[in-house]
C-alpha cells in the first residue's frame, strides 16, 4: 500500500510567493451606500382577522336518515365485509342497533369515495 506523503516543496526551484490581495477595492468602498431603514407600520393600521366561529360537533343521533347494511351494499359496489371494514376505519359513519345490525348514514352517499362506487 502506498502511504500518503506529507507535502513538501520540491527541491530545486523555490515556490513562487503569492501577492497580498486587498480585501476591498477602493472604488467599491466609495460607492457603498446604506439603504434607508424600513418604516414600521402603526399598530392601528393592521387589520385583524374576524374571530372564527366554532363549528358544532357532529353528534351521532338516531334522527339522521340511515340505511340498513344490506340495502347500502346493494346500492354500491362494496361488499358487506368491505362496508364493515370502512366503518372500523372511519371512512363510513353508521350506528349498530341493539340487534347487532348496522345502519349506515345516508350522508355517506355524498362522500366522493362512495359516490364513485354507486351502482
Amino acid at each position: 500500500m502506498r502511504m500518503a506523503a506529507k507535502s513538501q516543496p520540491k527541491k530545486g526551484k523555490p515556490a513562487p510567493k503569492k501577492k497580498a490581495s486587498k480585501s476591498v477595492p477602493k472604488k467599491a468602498a466609495a460607492v457603498k451606500k446604506s439603504a434607508p431603514p424600513k418604516k414600521a407600520k402603526p399598530a392601528a393600521a393592521k387589520k385583524s382577522a374576524p374571530p372564527k366561529k366554532a363549528k358544532p360537533a357532529k353528534a351521532k343521533t338516531s334522527t339522521a336518515k340511515t340505511i340498513p347494511l344490506a340495502d347500502f351494499v346493494s346500492m354500491t359496489y362494496l361488499t358487506e365485509n368491505g362496508v364493515k371494514e370502512w366503518l372500523k376505519q372511519g371512512r363510513l359513519t353508521g350506528l349498530q342497533a341493539d340487534s347487532g345490525e348496522w345502519m349506515i348514514e345516508a350522508a355517506n352517499l355524498e362522500v366522493p369515495d362512495i359516490k364513485r362506487l354507486m351502482r
